[in-house]
């Protein structure tokens, strides 16, 4: 698939998402679908939010730095749009069930920060190693 073909068919799923949240939204009355209703709530803005940070971190990279091979670009992008979303999901659920505290969300910030600084970091010893083998 080419990066172009990736990008069109990014961006219908994430316009065709953002459209499922919004039929939630206005056809599931919460107090009467129970658990359901919440699930396709949370997994349906999931799915936008995540389409949404990847494309905004795809058009980001792509501005400033012409170099980067696409597909670098696209997991990088992905990846952090995945965190990002799992942040602000488990921070609306945390509000919902009257848990959202200081310092929950500073141990959530935490963890979010610690697996992409894990990502990071083996992303950077494979470069390192990478090279090392090339010299």
């Amino acid at each position: 698939m080419s990066f172009r073909r990736y990008l069109i068919l990014m961006t219908l799923s994430t316009l065709g998402a953002w459209g499922a949240w919004v039929v939630v939204i206005n056809a599931i009355d919460p107090t009467q679908s129970g658990w359901l209703g919440f699930f396709l709530f949370y997994v349906t803005l999931s799915i936008a939010l995540l389409g949404t940070l990847a494309l905004l971190g795809i058009a980001v990279r792509i501005w400033k730095k012409r170099a980067s091979l696409p597909v670098r670009i696209t997991l990088k992008a992905f990846r952090q749009g995945l965190l990002l979303t799992t942040l602000f999901v488990v921070s609306l659920i945390l509000f919902s069930h009257g848990w959202f505290r200081w310092w929950t969300m500073l141990l959530v910030l935490f963890i979010v920060g610690f697996i992409e600084l894990a990502f990071v970091s083996s992303q950077h010893s494979l470069e390192h190693k990478n090279y090392s083998e090339e010299a």
